[in-house]
């Protein structure tokens, strides 16, 4: 059975109206790379990806640092150039999809280098630029380090994925390899500080003195022996499988090997204004023969192949948004419009999701990673992608069904994702998982009408039992009848007294805290539109009763002034001042707010959350905002995924213009790069609205990460209203909101839509010719 369709005015016309391409209104990806951003201000280094494999920048001209491509992880660094003996430094980069680059300066000599990956092979690319800014010739003695420190590991891998070490195999992120990022070039190897180590899972900072090796002991390591073939250098592991090599296109002077690479050198005698290029590449791999052949075909061809990466880039970018195309099944939507900050920021997120696609990880054909490079570097996690999961069945349909189904079978108790390298769960039980997991199903059946996947049985249980199992572990969870908790109130969902499970670092927010417990309210009634559409009304009733009185016990977690308590047991309450709450009450139940409360979460929002051009996740007000500092989830700083929870609360909430508002003040972040993990507020005013915004590097944040995806989500869903319904209705108008655009190629049910707004309401206007 299908639902009907239920649409606003013309849904079902054919669009007859000839119009200019909207493929023309696609920004190319020169247009969305980042800005020349200064060093001095920037916390994070670029990234550099290429579907298979992913790394850092570091601050030195050349080296790369947290490369891995599974099974292939390495430590340490790729290796520095000196020039007469001086490691010149990075003073402003920029990132591009398909390159990083770093500008730097030595002595008059100006360099510029970009390190590329070579599109969709194992290998990396570097080309360096040297010029004389002098007014005399100058005679320079370049020199490269090219360090393989590469290993390859098996077995299971989890967020914090295993990388080698002189002491062996590591997978705790301790600040070895950070403290020789920070240190390149100069000769320090210890100091007293902070470190991270994981503790039963979890990070912690612990009190240490910090040493690590000279990039002279890391060359001469035992683990690693080395050959020279011509120009091309072969480092094997002698621990693994692994083999790294090196080819100096540039011929070099000469090649001085050692255990673990080689030192290569030049001599150039450079008249002024004159310019001179190192060129290089780096490849890995298990079969030295195979290696070889690709190495020799990609030096011989290097300036080709180089130039050749953005041309991949573009056309693998153009091909997205093409219903029928090969690499997605169904199509990313095209936001055609004149208004453009709304137009970076939604195009920023195509690529987010883009540049995050890995397609060498043996569990799938194709996979959204949730972060890297110095984390997950196999990892979905289910929350971050639930974030635009409405969006993921308008783009992959297929893919999306495949996933999920593999992702029933994890334990969501247990489990917040899913290692696509190994095949199983990892890390630990959050609370959002089991919303997370339903709210993937449900926008999957809306979008595609695929009803009989309800029927198909999976593991245990069919996935409409699956449903049914999500929407009711409230009551396994709950601690109602217990010790302290037996007043009605607590019969509501109980998260436990970790408060690693919900959002880690704001230690108040544990035990019974509004948000997911509106989750399961939500969860409920959407389980109850699915047992109607079957004719099962009695089963229907009962869960829309048992979420309405769950809803009651919410609301008065009340704390006044916009905000909510936690409750633990034995009747404490404590307040919380955090965007989650916000964000749940806003999206899933916002008629039930009552029109007072409703104001004063309005006024806090603005007053203790809203920057300029950003967000803090928690408020400075906060009791625990001194013990919450970090950049996703505490007060200086927003987890990406924050904004646009935000923004799909005020639509719902009856303010959509104040949504577009913030859409349009969020676009500057965008000028360093696609969405990351979290951004945070920092500079003089840190503590107010004029705070500077800057991609997070502390506390271990991914420099790019998937949740940022749903930034175009929200424009598809809260600014056209496509807000598909189990009940079969698709568009739900904003209130008294028009946008001035349109978009195109939007799946849903085996057709393509164009939706544009008509006297005041979006419509969907079916695409001729444009069938799934």
């Amino acid at each position: 059975m299908v639902l009907p369709v239920v649409m606003i005015l013309a849904t079902c016309k054919s669009h007859t109206n000839d119009q200019s391409s909207p493929y023309n209104t696609i920004p190319s990806l020169d247009e969305l790379s980042a800005f020349w951003v200064s060093t001095d201000t920037v916390e994070m280094e670029p990234s550099i990806r290429n579907f298979r494999g992913q790394a850092l920048l570091n601050r030195d001209m050349t080296s790369i640092s947290w490369f891995v491509s599974a099974p292939f992880s390495g430590g340490y660094h790729s290796g520095t150039l000196r020039i007469n003996g001086k490691t010149p430094k990075v003073n402003s980069w920029r990132w591009q999809p398909y390159q990083g680059l770093r500008k730097g300066s030595h002595d008059n000599l100006e360099i510029l280098s970009s390190t590329r990956m070579l599109f969709d092979k194992d290998a990396i690319m570097w080309e360096v630029e040297i010029t004389n800014k002098d007014t005399i010739a100058r005679e320079i003695s370049p020199e490269l380090d090219l360090i393989g420190f590469v290993s390859k590991f098996g077995g299971d891998w989890q967020w914090w994925y295993p990388y080698p070490s002189m002491s062996g195999t590591v997978t705790n992120r301790n600040e070895e390899v950070e403290n020789i990022r920070e240190h390149l070039g100069e000769q320090v190897f210890e100091k007293e500080g902070l470190s991270w180590e994981l503790v039963n899972g979890k990070p912690m900072l612990q009190k240490v003195l910090m040493k690590w090796p000279s990039d002279e002991e890391i060359m001469n390591s035992a683990k690693f022996t080395t050959s020279v073939e011509n120009n091309v250098i072969y480092i094997r592991d002698t621990e693994s499988e692994a083999i790294t090599s090196f080819s100096v296109v540039t011929a070099p002077d000469q090649i001085s090997p050692k255990k673990c690479g080689a030192t290569v050198s030049w001599k150039f005698r450079m008249e002024p204004g004159a310019t001179r290029k190192i060129r290089y590449l780096m490849s890995y791999g298990d079969n030295h023969e195979i290696i070889k052949q690709n190495v020799l075909e990609w030096s011989a061809g290097f300036e080709g192949y180089f130039r050749g990466i953005k041309d991949s880039w573009e056309e693998k970018w153009k091909s997205i948004f093409q219903p029928g195309n090969s690499f997605i099944s169904g199509c990313f939507p095209v936001l055609e419009t004149g208004d453009l900050s709304a137009r970076k920021v939604y195009y920023t997120s195509p690529l987010t999701m883009l540049y995050m696609t890995n397609t060498n990880l043996p569990q799938h054909s194709k996979v959204f990673l949730t972060g890297g490079p110095r984390w997950g570097a196999s990892i979905t996690f289910f929350w971050d992608i639930t974030l635009w999961s409405t969006l993921w069945a308008v783009v992959d349909p297929v893919m999306m069904k495949e996933h999920i189904s593999s992702w029933i079978l994890i334990d969501p108790s247990k489990y917040y994702g899913m290692d696509n390298f190994g095949g199983k769960g990892v890390g630990n039980g959050y609370s959002a998982n089991y919303w997370a997991l339903f709210q993937m199903i449900r926008d999957y059946i809306a979008v595609t009408g695929d009803y009989a996947f309800l029927d198909e049985t999976i593991g245990n249980g069919t996935v409409l039992q699956h449903l049914d199992d999500y929407a009711m572990n409230w009551e396994r969870i709950s601690l109602y009848g217990t010790e302290g908790c037996t007043d009605d109130i607590y019969k509501l969902a109980d998260f436990g007294d970790d408060e690693w499970n919900l959002l880690e670092c704001v230690p108040t927010y544990k035990h019974i805290v509004p948000s997911f417990n509106i989750g399961y309210a939500w969860m409920m009634r959407e389980a109850a539109k699915l047992h109607l559409h079957r004719g099962e009304r009695q089963k229907a009733d009962s869960l829309n009763t048992l979420a309405t009185e769950m809803i009651g016990r919410i609301l008065k977690l009340y704390a006044g002034n916009g905000v909510w308590n936690s409750l633990y047991p034995g009747n404490k309450t404590i307040q919380v001042r955090h965007c989650l709450d916000f964000a749940f009450f806003g999206k899933y139940i916002p008629d039930d707010i009552p029109a007072a409360i409703k104001s004063e979460m309005l006024e806090f929002l603005y007053n203790e959350l809203i920057t300029d051009h950003w967000m803090r996740a928690q408020s400075l007000s906060d009791p625990a905002a001194d013990k919450s500092d970090r950049a996703d989830h505490g007060p200086f700083g927003a987890f990406d995924g924050w904004p646009v929870d935000i923004m799909d609360a005020l639509t719902q909430m009856g303010y959509p213009e104040k949504a577009l508002n913030f859409y349009h003040a969020v676009e500057p972040v965008t000028n360093e790069g696609i969405w990351a993990q979290a951004h945070e507020l920092w500079g003089e005013n840190k503590t107010n609205k004029k705070a500077l915004v800057r991609i997070a590097e502390r506390d271990w944040c991914n420099r790019e990460s998937s949740s940022g995806v749903a930034f175009a989500q929200t424009m598809l869903k809260d600014f056209f209203g496509f807000y598909p319904d189990l009940n079969g209705t698709v568009i739900k108008p904003p209130k008294d909101f028009t946008f001035d655009g349109r978009m195109h190629h939007v799946y849903y049910r085996n057709e393509y839509y164009t939706i544009e707004y008509k006297s005041g309401k979006p419509v969907m206007i079916r695409e001729r010719n444009r069938k799934q």
